[in-house]
């Protein structure tokens, strides 16, 4: 702007001192070029300046204006316009978001060298190319993306989505730990290596990510704390597996060191106490986990805990019906509850109950386990015709559910 400016103020400047030379007196210019010269006056040399200033002017606007038609049609007819390559470009995105493969990949790859930013297409022409079966193509459109890209992060996220599709876990891995080391605490690196880690049930790898997870803040609170109770219970479930090559009388300590690490919250959880006292079950604590079960029910209802306290095999079992029979009094159509109460029936060896306790869950719920418990139950009264009847029906019951 001030070069504009000083250059107008050196044009009017020296048009002002032309003017005044004119001004007072005709005056000459002579111009001799070998034996050759020219004479005019300097009103004429005057006009003449200006009419080859504008020749030159309209000779430029000219030449510009030309090539930049010529550019213009060569687009149209070779390339189409870069308005149309645009236009292109976004119904290629609107095939690619409703699943028309080979139209996106077409329209996003004939328009890439004309959008301002042609990553996203890159990346969705691949895509496309993936969901076709054409993986050789896929890597060669995000080979080619990576050239224009001025972060990897993209077309590495993109690539391990892809492994992650076609469930080829460990090439994502491979893709995203070098990614993490130079670029670490990317939330979208974390997140999908956490899906990753959950599909292989990988709980180790997932605990020792979980504090940069939270760091990066990758899930919500809420999901956090799912993921800290997933984690909890598949830490219960490792060390219950683990404890068996230990003789009975170790294993208890083991578990109870591992329950009194985990955090209050965690102790308070009921999946996590559920997975706690299966571990008990599991290794002959029946009794320890007796009490811890009843105290979590008299604080919070929790369906697998009410089917685990019907199977625990304690030494007050008329205790256990007591206690079984009070929680009934205030959930007397608990289909779950009379199961757990027709198994400690079984157990006590009071058949005809455990008989009515199972039939009354299964008019309230067909459920595998009742049927099977049924079953059982019918064949230990002789009754073999009721008791095939029932092993068919947990049998169809249990393919329904798959």
């Amino acid at each position: 702007m001030r070069l504009r400016l000083l250059k107008a103020l050196v044009f009017l400047l020296l048009a002002a001192g032309l003017l005044f030379l004119l001004w007072r007196g005709d005056g000459y210019l002579l111009i001799a070029y070998g034996t050759k010269t020219i004479e005019m006056t300097l009103w004429v040399a005057a006009l003449a300046v200006v009419a080859l200033y504008a020749v030159l002017w309209f000779a430029r606007k000219v030449l510009l204006g030309s090539a930049e038609m010529v550019r213009r049609f060569r687009e149209i007819f070779l390339f189409g316009s870069v308005e149309r390559a645009q236009k292109r470009a976004a119904t290629g995105m609107v095939d690619y978001l409703t699943g028309d493969w080979l139209e996106a990949r077409k329209k996003l790859l004939r328009t890439l060298d004309k959008v301002e930013y042609p990553l996203a297409n890159y990346i969705a022409a691949a895509r496309s190319s993936f969901e076709m079966g054409d993986e050789a193509e896929a890597d060669n459109i995000l080979d080619k993306a990576l050239t224009i890209s001025n972060s990897e992060l993209p077309v590495a996220l993109t690539r391990a989505r892809l492994h992650v599709q076609a469930q080829r876990y460990e090439e994502a891995i491979n893709i995203l730990k070098p990614i993490d080391i130079k670029m670490p605490r990317q939330a979208a690196v974390l997140d999908l290596m956490h899906h990753i880690y959950i599909a292989q049930k990988n709980w180790r790898a997932l605990e020792d990510m979980f504090p940069a997870m939270r760091k990066a803040k990758v899930l919500s609170n809420i999901e956090f704390e799912a993921l800290e109770q997933l984690l909890a219970c598949e830490k219960m479930n490792a060390l219950s597996e683990q404890v068996k090559s230990l003789l009975v009388a170790e294993r208890l300590p083991a578990l109870q060191a591992l329950w009194k690490s985990y955090a209050r919250s965690l102790q308070k959880n009921s999946a996590v106490i559920n997975a706690y006292a299966e571990a008990l079950a599991t290794h002959y604590q029946d009794q320890e986990a007796e009490v811890l079960v009843r105290k979590a029910l008299n604080n919070q209802w929790y369906d697998p805990l009410v089917n685990l306290y019907g199977r625990l095999q304690v030494k007050e079992i008329h205790s256990q019906v007591r206690t079984l029979e009070t929680w009934l009094k205030h959930r007397p159509q608990d289909a779950t509850l009379l199961r757990s109460m027709g198994r400690v029936m079984l157990r006590n060896q009071q058949w005809d109950l455990a008989r009515d306790y199972f039939q009354r869950s299964m008019n309230l719920q067909a459920c595998v386990e009742t049927a099977m418990e049924m079953a059982r139950l019918m064949e230990k009264m002789g009754d073999h015709k009721k008791s095939s009847d029932l092993y068919q029906q947990g049998l169809l019951l249990a393919e329904q559910k798959k």
